[in-house]
């Protein structure tokens, strides 16, 4: 019985989640999501959507980019939880190596 109540004890530390990463994490789901509805919209307009969604694209890439270095930042920070810097890393790492495709291919 004295084992099972071990594995149930309750264990605190000194961890954070960094403010940071937390920013990274949500910058990068938003430039995600914009990707996205940027996709969808030149899609539906079948590519004739004009200048503004390539510099809506544009800002979506900076943002991007701005958060993946966030994401770098934190990784560097001691006793903090990663999960919010690795998922900023993903989400902006996403958009990213997506608009550097995006532009590869544009320019054949």
């Amino acid at each position: 019985m004295s084992r099972r109540r071990s594995k149930r004890k309750i264990q605190f530390s000194d961890r954070s989640h960094p403010k940071a990463g937390i920013i990274s994490a949500v910058m990068g789901a938003v430039a995600l999501v914009l990707l996205l509805v940027l996709f969808l919209i030149s899609g539906a307009d079948r590519g004739l959507s004009g200048g503004w969604i390539g510099v809506a694209g544009m800002w979506t890439l900076i943002l991007s980019i701005v958060g993946f270095v966030l994401a770098a930042k934190s990784y560097r920070m001691e006793d903090i939880y990663k999960i919010t810097p690795m998922l900023g890393s993903i989400f902006n790492g996403i958009v990213v190596v997506a608009m550097m495709l995006l532009y590869v291919a544009g320019a054949v």
